[in-house]
């Protein structure tokens, strides 16, 4: 096989891009749209002059994998019913609704021997890129604060913020931290009803480190940043614009040359102004023309003709995990 038929799953926004996506990738082709609603699917299959598909049999008969942009409750059963099939299969975030829909998932993947991806896109975000390296040499306890806010899309409302939007967020910290959850903290409230708007969320783990989440859809501007901070070093970064700062301390810091007991306030006041820039090294990661979605199909449909079954992203444990933050809200405790 040298490109991969892939059929997309749901031709709402999200759909339409991913069949855009997949339609210019060089190792695959776009088999085919299905939605449930049919004049849906005829308007993304005609943009990209390819078949209708009538229904799910036909998609298996079609496609050698599928893209499922499914509203989220419809997540689990199609990517069941896929892997089961034979079907290689890319997710939408968040995989399922619950931490036991995203692990059954993975056991089908693994028992059928298919690639199943979550689509975590900002995984591909060139400023977050640039910066896991460095993250990674970090030394436990890291701390971090991410804040993921937009004005309310009336989009996704068959979930809350916390499987909305902050399981972005979730995703990449557990893709950095090699240590256990210890506990979680968690309050929410709702705005429009029905299900959580807003939600501050922080995760303790085993080796000391701390992640704060805060995730809101009603809020008057958009914010995607989070910052990393360790011993020496900081990481800032700003999602929507591409962007990653790392600042680094210099070795006279860190040997404790200016450690209180070895500092005289009269001698190093007239140096405190320009200090800070003094001792401490800046790297700036700037925008970069990386497509973040045409990666993610990209890495799909390699995946698969290199037979690559390993799972290329944490997004069942951030599942997982959201779980444990909407049980914290529900119960108003830590769990």
């Amino acid at each position: 096989m040298d490109r991969v038929k892939i059929a997309v799953v749901g031709a709402g926004r999200l759909g339409g891009f991913h069949a855009d996506k997949i339609a210019a990738c060089e190792k695959s082709v776009l088999a085919g749209i299905y939605d449930t609603d049919p004049n849906a699917a005829r308007c993304v299959a005609e943009k990209n002059n390819v078949p209708v598909l009538e229904s799910l049999d036909e998609v298996v008969g079609a496609a050698d994998a599928v893209t499922i942009a499914a509203p989220t409750e419809r997540h689990f059963e199609l990517g069941e019913f896929f892997l089961r099939h034979g079907k290689h299969v890319l997710l939408e975030k968040p995989m399922a609704v619950r931490g036991s829909q995203a692990r059954a998932l993975r056991a089908a993947a693994r028992a059928e021997r298919r690639v199943l991806h979550g689509g975590h896109t900002e995984r591909f975000n060139p400023a977050w890129q640039a910066v896991v390296p460095v993250i990674r040499e970090m030394n436990a306890p890291l701390i971090f604060d991410a804040r993921r806010v937009s004005p309310y899309t009336f989009r996704c409302t068959d979930v809350g913020a916390v499987l909305d939007i902050m399981i972005h967020d979730l995703e990449l910290v557990l893709s950095v931290v090699d240590s256990p959850i210890r506990s979680v903290d968690a309050v929410s409230f709702e705005e429009f009803g029905g299900y959580e708007d807003a939600c501050a969320a922080q995760v303790f783990f085993e080796d000391g480190s701390l992640a704060r989440f805060f995730a809101s859809r009603v809020e008057q501007q958009p914010e995607r940043t989070m910052s990393v901070s360790a011993r020496g070093k900081r990481v800032f970064l700003d999602f929507a614009a591409r962007r990653a700062e790392v600042v680094s301390a210099e070795p006279e810091i860190l040997d404790g040359s200016y450690a209180p007991d070895k500092v005289v306030y009269g001698e190093i006041q007239p140096k405190i102004a320009g200090f800070m820039g003094e001792h401490y090294r800046i790297k700036l990661f700037e925008k970069s023309p990386i497509d973040p979605l045409q990666e993610e199909e990209n890495l799909f449909a390699d995946s698969i003709l290199r037979n690559d079954f390993a799972p290329r992203d944490c997004g069942a444990e951030a599942v997982e995990l959201a779980g444990r933050i909407l049980t914290a809200c529900r119960k108003g405790s830590r769990k």
